[in-house]
């Protein structure tokens, strides 16, 4: 799971098959021969941001590059954002332990199929369905969510494959949707595209519920066009789907032949984790005292300082 300590870079081994190898080079510009120096440079650039304690160890770092394309600025402005969103939704950050959230995983809203798509990618269904708002709050929902996207992000077939989200709406609810406001649906969207290091490859909506509208407008706000392009809208029917998933690998209520809420392997795993979020929370901006205006690191950074100080603001 998360590792917090500080690693050697030697102490990788690349665990993708040669397949992979070669899909992360085409995709992603990944190089085994430079892979080690890109990590090195990207830890450089983290440890001169003032007032941030990043976790540094290759793998970690590694997940980032290979979601923004090897591309070194854009590498290293997601890992800012993992940390800087902490501070902005510390209603959402604080605390992230899967224990926590156990029932929003017990009930059945997040599903993680152990089969992927065509394309390779990792299948995560959310369920509202199963989400009674006056047993707990749509906060529980959207961190159970982001550690879900944070387990996930660990596994590097799927660091190189991507992500394929699919949100079942049948039978939302108003009572559901009034719990949703704008600063939730800036955050779950965040979540999405600018801070947990994926690759969300297609997001598909199913059966959308009469109040579908209501919940595109509340996103779309905070989408790029990116993952606009990447929406996928289904209705009643599943032949979109099914072509980019057999549905031998489907749950029944997908027009798949397995049974759904398939979820004991996840929970079990996220809650045998909760040492190793707790490790990672310790990491991410610090107060520091700011005796005048915004400072300018070695590297050319404007200051994103720590509790006491200032951030820059997500660009989303």
């Amino acid at each position: 799971m998360l590792k917090s300590s500080k690693k050697e870079d030697g102490g990788y081994t690349c665990t993708l098959s040669p397949e992979l190898q070669e899909k992360a080079a085409k995709e992603l510009n990944e190089d085994p021969k430079t892979r080690l120096l890109e990590i090195k440079n990207l830890r450089t650039r983290l440890e001169k941001v003032p007032g941030l304690q990043p976790r540094t160890d290759v793998r970690f770092l590694l997940r980032f590059l290979r979601a923004r394309k090897f591309d070194q600025e854009r590498s290293f402005q997601l890992v800012k954002n993992y940390y800087d969103i902490r501070v902005q939704f510390p209603e959402m950050c604080s605390d992230l332990k899967p224990s926590r959230v156990r029932h929003v995983f017990d009930d059945g809203f997040i599903e993680v199929l152990k089969h992927r798509d065509n394309e390779g990618c990792r299948v995560i269904i959310l369920r509202p369905d199963n989400w009674d708002p006056d047993r707990y709050p749509a906060a529980d929902i959207l961190k159970a969510i982001y550690m879900t996207f944070a387990m996930i992000s660990e596994d590097e077939d799927t660091q190189v494959s991507g992500v394929h989200l699919i949100s079942y709406l049948a039978t939302m609810t108003f009572k559901q949707l009034s719990q949703a406001t704008p600063n939730m649906a800036k955050f779950f969207i965040s979540t999405l595209q600018d801070v947990v290091p994926i690759r969300l490859k297609r997001y598909d909506f199913v059966k959308e519920s009469a109040f579908f509208d209501v919940i595109l407008a509340l996103m779309k706000p905070f989408m790029k066009e990116k993952l606009l392009s990447r929406l996928v809208v289904n209705g009643d029917k599943f032949d979109k789907l099914h072509s980019s998933i057999n549905p031998e690998f489907l749950p029944i209520d997908l027009g798949g032949k397995l049974p759904k809420h398939s979820n004991k392997e996840l929970v079990e795993s996220l809650l045998a984790s909760d040492a190793q979020f707790e490790e990672d929370n310790k990491f991410g901006f610090v107060k520091m005292n700011v005796n005048s205006g915004n400072s300018v690191s070695k590297s050319g950074d404007a200051d994103m300082q720590g509790l006491g100080g200032t951030f820059k603001k997500l660009d989303i």
